[in-house]
């Protein structure tokens, strides 16, 4: 009984845990009623071991999930940054300001209502067109 509890416990992978958890529940038939109050101890403390970790591993997850999204990610060109919460395509910007298609604000471009300081065309990226986030009137 003894190596079926320590097998248990040193269980690290999940395929480790479900044999040695198998063997502890098999022998656990034939057992006496002290063997199986031993037996069922090791069983539930592995398995509030196992419940830690997860929850541990939820919260790690979380936390990089949270600080990935908290961090500024910013397109670099030239050696100048710009934050893309500031510089959107054209497209988003039709969405976020309400906009019909993204033929108002090629007219913009075209009627110099957007300043070019508030274009960026990226020719690395197949020539896409960032817009400042801000409202323009037309």
């Amino acid at each position: 009984m003894e190596d079926l509890i320590r097998r248990l416990n040193e269980a690290d992978s999940l395929v480790e845990y479900e044999l040695a958890s198998k063997a502890c529940l098999d022998y656990f038939s034939t057992a006496t009623e002290a063997e199986r109050a031993v037996v069922r101890k090791a069983l539930l403390n592995k398995g509030d071991e196992i419940l830690l970790k997860a929850k541990e591993s939820r919260q790690k997850a979380a936390e990089l999930i949270a600080e990935y999204e908290n961090s500024e990610v910013n397109i670099e060109i030239d050696g100048r940054k710009y934050p893309l919460s500031e510089w959107v395509t054209m497209k988003e910007y039709c969405r976020r300001f309400g906009l019909k298609n993204t033929m108002v604000i090629n007219n913009w471009i075209t009627r110099q209502i957007i300043p070019k300081e508030n274009i960026l065309n990226i020719s690395q990226l197949n020539d896409l067109r960032l817009i400042k986030a801000v409202p323009y009137k037309g």
